[in-house]
């Protein structure tokens, strides 16, 4: 559940950089992660308190496998501001190291001082759903939707939850919510057709595979598409589109 990097509106690549901290987000946009992590490192030596550079030098870190380094600068940002973006990052990285009960602690600060965000709700959750505690988990997405109605995600994380552990209408109006409230969102079309599959809903699934596959053609939503023309019968139309998934398979694989 990363939180992908901190971008504003960039100068052009034509244009000298004023600060390294522009050079940085230029160097991330044309893939030079080496010069974009000097630039950040740069950039807090010059302005300590630039969070956005701090966030963005710890992606890079994370992704560079140096995920300690990445924690503590994730922390060192939220004893500055509560950056969100760091706060999901820091508990994900924790959860991944192994450490549910840091990220958990981290999340619990989070719902306090971000007394308006749905994240650190739906993060705590989707922990309490792992250690069983579904009543927990339950409270804990209900806590999401009423911190921010509006916030998608969170009605596609309770949906998809609903899904699997059968609940209320196996989150069907969530889902349908969660799509409403993000239209152009692929992969929660993609759930949402998953979430429908579930239910037996394999008319509304199509469409809703068909809706992600029209945002971003997505290999793994194709072959969804496909085993749903396979359970509505349209078999000679899904041979059709799988023999389309397998030639590109094997175009990319070179066999």
């Amino acid at each position: 559940m990363a939180v992908p990097f901190f971008i504003v509106a960039l100068t052009p690549l034509s244009t000298q950089a004023e600060t390294p901290f522009q050079a940085s987000q230029q160097f991330i946009e044309t893939g030079q992660t080496t010069e974009a992590r000097r630039a950040l490192e740069s950039e807090l030596r010059i302005r300590p308190d630039n969070v956005e550079a701090r966030y963005n030098l710890a992606i890079i870190l994370e992704q560079s496998g140096h995920k300690s380094d990445a924690i503590s600068l994730y922390q060192e940002n939220l004893g500055i501001a509560w950056h969100l973006p760091s706060l999901a990052n820091l508990a994900s990285a924790l959860k991944a190291s192994g450490n549910t009960a840091k990220a958990q602690q981290w999340l619990e600060k989070g719902t306090k001082n971000l007394r308006h965000e749905a994240t650190p709700w739906y993060m705590l959750a989707a922990i309490s759903e792992q250690q069983n505690n579904i009543t927990k988990a339950t409270a804990q997405y209900r806590k999401a939707l009423k911190v921010d109605p509006l916030n998608g995600f969170a009605y596609l994380h309770y949906a998809a939850f609903q899904s699997r552990h059968k609940l209320a209408d196996h989150g069907l109006k969530h889902g349908d919510k969660a799509t409403r409230l993000l239209p152009d969102c692929s992969p929660c079309w993609r759930k949402y057709g998953d979430i429908l599959r579930s239910s037996k809903m394999e008319q509304e699934a199509l469409t809703a595979y068909q809706r992600s596959l029209a945002i971003e053609p997505e290999k793994e939503t194709r072959q969804r598409l496909v085993n749903t023309l396979r359970s509505l019968g349209y078999k000679q139309r899904a041979d059709q589109m799988q023999r389309g998934l397998d030639m590109g398979s094997k175009d990319r694989t070179g066999k």
